[in-house]
């Protein structure tokens, strides 16, 4: 009885009070003060304070905001994100499967489309490329930096692959990776025709560690599924430890160039057990002189008096300056050969021929690639002006460590908690850039490529991203802006004013996809 009369005086109390606010509700109500919240501040469209490290000069022209003529992507209500793709910006929706290339020189709209962006890739020649694929992924198209599509497929057994189309068997899973596979290039022309053969039965009871000459043999025999291709070579994987190169250029299509087991003695892995499965790095362009660096220590490691030091500047792969005469490039691809609970181990070959340039072990343990994925390691930052790589650790005492595509050294890895928190996500001129997570929030850090020495940290304006030929975005004070290359190549007028922003070509949506 206590509980009901206490319930009861509770529900008057709120009805007394409820008339109350009712009561004076419909009194004259004061005129509110006027508010104390300023307006917002305009954006931008000049550059303050001094410029993150690589850069140099004015901006060119900025982003948002009026006088900017960008796309209309730039105004999307949860924001854009910019990477480069070559030498072109790939400007993100935050809000919808939009995107856009656009140029960075005069704004102006390369292509458009609206689907997802699927991954990364490159066309035969190394030029990169954008794949894109449908939610429903019953199609797909490949766009060049330039805006042109490359291909297009809705068969969903056709992968594109470094510049080449590979069609799978029906119902190809990585599980059950045989069958027929048809390489095509990008306008549907056969170019070779493979049949990757099941192992036998009595084979695969066999013992492991039969004669090398007889494994391989029986390897090259029964081929593999493509996983990347470059100039005239592909790329095959068997799941069972070997990587071969098959021309698929000119005259013989798919005669051997080359073929490397897991657990060749060039690896310095003969008696590994199981085989170290092959993961594809990326492919790097270096002089032709180069030597393994154990057999330049023997030989006394001078170069030739008339060739270029690997490690000076110039262009990328330690080549000569334009008009010198200096070594000849070299296509060569990295690999990582992996094995559970143990140091994987990478290698260098030449492209043409498979020769073992050197070899490193890794500090950690690194798994392999059983889903025959065409796509290369992720998450690797590559300094083409150092030839320094760095290559994400999955194990081990580093998070990350950078390694001289010339030799094979590891020039430094992240140690402490700081170098931890860093994450890099691009590298140009000599400098990383990377993002710093830490306790007070997050900062960008701008390191030295070949010393890993810090160069700049808590700046006041943060670089977004850096074409391959040099035009960077920065952004400072909610505004983008956009800055040339150093020497000014593909620059065609003083840096742009907010009057003369707004002089920009209409030509902007010239593709669509």
């Amino acid at each position: 009885m206590r509980t009901w009369r206490r319930a009861r005086a509770q529900v008057a109390l709120a009805t007394g009070l409820w008339l109350l606010v009712a009561t004076v509700g419909c009194t004259q109500a004061e005129p509110e003060p006027p508010s104390d919240r300023k307006s917002p501040q305009p954006l931008p469209t000049s550059f303050a304070g001094d410029l993150p490290p690589g850069l140099t000069g004015e901006p060119i022209r900025y982003l948002h905001g009026p006088g900017a003529q960008g796309p209309a992507i730039l105004d999307d209500e949860m924001g854009v994100r910019i990477e480069s793709l070559g030498d072109v910006f790939l400007i993100s929706s935050n809000s919808e499967e939009k995107h856009t290339l656009q140029n960075p020189a005069d704004g102006t709209t390369l292509w458009e489309g609206a689907q997802r962006v699927d991954g990364f890739d490159t066309a035969r020649d190394g030029s990169p490329v954008i794949v894109l694929a449908t939610a429903e992924r019953d199609a797909t198209t490949v766009v060049a930096d330039t805006g042109a599509t490359v291909w297009k497929g809705t068969d969903p057994r056709e992968v594109f692959v470094g510049g080449v189309v590979v069609r799978r068997p029906e119902n190809w899973t990585a599980d059950e990776p045989y069958g027929q596979f048809t390489v095509l290039d990008t306008e549907g022309e056969e170019l070779w025709r493979l049949t990757f053969a099941a192992p036998d039965d009595e084979e695969g009871d066999g013992d492991a560690d039969k004669g090398e000459d007889t494994a391989r043999g029986t390897d090259a025999d029964r081929m593999g599924v493509p996983v990347g291709a470059r100039g005239d070579a592909l790329l095959l994987k068997n799941g069972e430890g070997l990587l071969q190169a098959r021309n698929i250029g000119g005259k013989d299509p798919g005669d051997l160039l080359w073929s490397m087991s897991g657990d060749d003695p060039d690896l310095g892995r003969e008696t590994a057990v199981p085989r170290p499965l092959p993961q594809l790095v990326g492919f790097y362009t270096v002089p032709e002189d180069l030597k393994d660096p154990e057999d330049a220590e023997a030989g006394g490691g001078t170069p030739p008096a008339d060739s270029e030091d690997p490690g000076s500047d110039g262009p990328p792969g330690g080549g000569a300056a334009e008009g010198e005469k200096g070594p000849a490039p070299r296509d060569t691809v990295l690999v990582r050969w992996s094995v559970p609970e143990a140091p994987s181990v990478l290698s260098l070959h030449d492209l043409d021929d498979g020769e073992v340039l050197w070899t490193r072990d890794e500090p950690g343990a690194n798994p392999g690639d059983r889903d025959f994925n065409p796509g290369h390691v992720a998450g690797t930052v590559y300094d083409a002006m150092t030839d320094t790589l760095l290559l994400p650790q999955a194990s081990g005492a580093t998070p990350m460590i950078a390694i001289d595509v010339l030799t094979g050294e590891i020039k430094w890895e992240f140690a402490n908690g700081a170098e931890r928190s860093i994450s890099p996500a691009f590298a140009f001129e000599g400098h990383v850039y990377g993002d710093s997570r830490g306790s007070d929030g997050g900062t960008q850090v701008v390191l030295d490529a070949e010393t890993k020495r810090t160069i700049a940290e808590d700046l006041d304006s943060y670089v977004e991203t850096v074409t391959d030929d040099g035009y960077a975005i920065v952004i400072q004070g909610r505004q983008r802006f956009v800055f040339g290359p150093e020497d000014g190549a593909g620059v065609d007028a003083s840096p742009l004013s907010a009057e003369s922003a707004t002089d920009q070509p209409d030509e902007r949506k010239d593709g669509t996809g």
